[in-house]
């Protein structure tokens, strides 16, 4: 399925390229934030939809 969708494409390897350079680098970015987050903040967000009295 892919490969004929690629095959019929011709020309728009730019736009599938960058759609994949943006993918990928939006993950990238979460994924370095979700390591770099402090364990304090990530027991409140954990803990907000427990409590009724928000901060």
């Amino acid at each position: 399925m892919f490969k004929q969708f690629l095959d019929q494409a011709t020309g728009n390897n730019g736009y599938l390229l960058a759609s994949l350079g943006i993918f990928m680098l939006f993950f990238i970015l979460v994924g370095v934030l979700l390591l770099t987050m402090k364990k304090e903040e990530v027991n409140y967000m954990s803990e907000l939809p427990l409590k009724d009295d928000v901060k």
